[in-house]
């Protein structure tokens, strides 16, 4: 999505600190906001980190979704409570190395990751995601979701509880998290409702008679893909084969310790199923809020009944095009969707007082991704627009009426302080017409174009024009997100056309956003562009 705002540097240093925690309502959609727009796709929409678990999916004799518990426990596992240092930071791709994180599940989980990662959204909140999506994909609650996290730049603290250690220990360590030792009891049944332990990670644990070499933490293969309270009953009726229950090895019964460490009070009360679904959503929800104490994160994000998503501006063939969408969460055949626009110049009247209109004439019925479902939506409705806008008009902000065709009043989706949909710049566009891709054997390059206003860029006195992009790529290899800085050229390919002269440079096909940054007339522009919308 391209988002047209030229900025002051302490406007950019706020939009910049979305992805370090800053605070802000969920509840409506301030456009533009990435961080917000990124995060309530990825859990509604079908585009989303939810395919690869949606049916509770198995890997490695386990589930995605264990996997991806596993790896959020230990991630926030290095939080002290006392200070507020630690949490769910992603300092996990720094810790992969330790002992406690023994196990090809943290790697491939955090691949799963990896290419969901934007400058808005770092791993961080995608590990949490990872919960909410597993627990949902596998019966389990759903949990609410909140943004924000930060990512860490170095690794924690080692401060996983180990099976090894005793009771003492443990308590001491969830309490240094933030858990009471009731909760670290239910927490940990929570954790071992799905998945269990691999004999090749430990060889001291698990039986080497044990089928495939893995302990189920439940003894029945349905439970295995359950999010259910069979570890509980099992353990409380005596047939539990749970690995860190009745394995030989002594020492290593961490779960019997502390399963018993109340007289078995706690798992009494989870041998209710009502009970153990809203204790575990209880703390499993702390669990992925549980963050560093100078990170804030947002409101609840639920689904958003109105959502605008890329607005596209360039010129073609004389003219600019506007192109944009607005995605409602439910289905009317009868429903009529119009965008509504008006010109940026003050001189003329083009559009009337109530604006200049275009009805959309492209509809797509999308299906959300299985959590939406969960949450009932049926059908994301994508109303498309392409609108031509006059070069002597432009364009300062847009916004829609919906008609329902039932006798009520058509509604306006406008933003949420009545502004409308802001474009508040046409100096410097990113130019998804005319970029193109050159591929490279399995790799290649986008071959980025920006225009730049005629008017502006040969004003009297003007300083030479400064242009950077600077492109995002996730990092695949060591899950370090790579930022690469180009400078751009003029264009030799395309000549100046409807009053804008194109400058150009080339970014990795790995890119998956992108800042245009401009420095055109004693002025500064940024824009923000993802991978989907680098070629219209």
């Amino acid at each position: 999505m391209l988002f047209l705002r030229s900025r002051s540097l302490a406007a950019l240093a706020v939009l910049h600190g979305l992805c370090f925690g800053q605070a802000h309502s969920a509840a409506t959609l301030h456009w533009p906001d990435p961080q917000l727009d990124f995060l309530e796709d990825t859990l509604y929409s079908i585009n989303s980190i939810g395919f690869l678990t949606e049916n509770c999916d198995p890997r490695q004799n386990t589930t995605i979704a264990a996997q991806w518990l596993r790896l959020a426990y230990h991630d926030m596992s290095t939080h002290d409570a006392t200070d507020g240092s630690g949490g769910l930071d992603a300092s996990m791709i720094y810790e992969l190395d330790r002992p406690q994180n023994v196990g090809i599940g943290m790697q491939q989980s955090l691949q799963d990751f990896v290419f969901f990662r934007t400058p808005y959204v770092g791993f961080a909140d995608m590990i949490a995601m990872g919960v909410v999506m597993g627990v949902a994909s596998c019966g389990g609650p759903i949990i609410p979701f909140r943004g924000g996290r930060v990512d860490a730049k170095v690794a924690g603290p080692a401060t996983v509880p180990e099976p090894q250690q005793d009771l003492a220990s443990h308590i001491a360590s969830f309490n240094r998290q933030g858990f009471t030792q009731a909760e670290m009891i239910a927490l940990v049944a929570c954790g071992h409702t799905l998945g269990g332990v691999r004999r090749d990670d430990f060889p001291l644990i698990v039986d080497e008679k044990a089928p495939d070499g893995f302990g189920d933490f439940d003894g029945t293969a349905a439970s295995r893909t359950s999010f259910d309270n069979a570890v509980v009953l099992e353990y409380l009726n005596g047939t539990t084969t749970n690995p860190l229950v009745a394995s030989a090895n002594v020492t290593a019964r961490s779960d019997l310790r502390i399963f018993s460490s109340d007289g078995n009070s706690t798992m009494h009360r989870l041998a209710s199923s009502n009970d153990f679904s809203e204790t575990c959503k209880a703390l499993l929800e702390q669990m992925i809020n549980t963050v560093p104490k100078d990170v804030k994160l947002t409101d609840v994000i639920d689904p958003l009944e109105n959502k605008v998503g890329s607005a596209l501006l360039y010129t073609k063939n004389g003219s600019y095009v506007l192109q944009t969408n607005l995605r409602r969460l439910s289905v009317n055949p009868n429903r009529t969707v119009t965008l509504f626009w008006k010109e940026r110049q003050t001189q003329g009247s083009l559009c009337p007082s109530t604006g200049c209109s275009v009805s959309s004439t492209r509809v797509s019925l999308d299906p959300p991704s299985f959590l939406g479902e969960l949450r009932g939506i049926q059908k994301l409705s994508n109303y498309k627009f392409t609108t031509q806008i006059p070069l002597n008009a432009s364009i300062a902000k847009f916004w829609f009426e919906v008609d329902e065709k039932d006798g009520s009043a058509p509604s306006i989706v406008d933003n949420d302080d009545g502004s409308g949909f802001e474009i508040d710049q046409d100096t410097v566009l990113f130019d998804p017409s005319r970029t193109t891709i050159v591929s490279e054997g399995f790799s290649g390059v986008f071959v980025i174009v920006v225009g730049v206003k005629d008017d502006i860029l040969n004003a009297g006195g003007a300083d030479a024009p400064h242009l950077t992009l600077e492109s995002f790529e996730p990092g695949t290899q060591d899950f370090i997100a790579k930022i690469e800085t180009v400078s751009l050229q003029r264009d030799t390919t395309h000549s100046p056309a409807d009053g804008y002269t194109f400058f150009t440079g080339n970014i990795s096909t790995g890119a998956t956003a992108m800042h245009v940054h401009a420095t055109v007339g004693g002025q500064k522009f940024t824009q923000y562009v993802v991978a989907n919308d680098f070629m219209a």
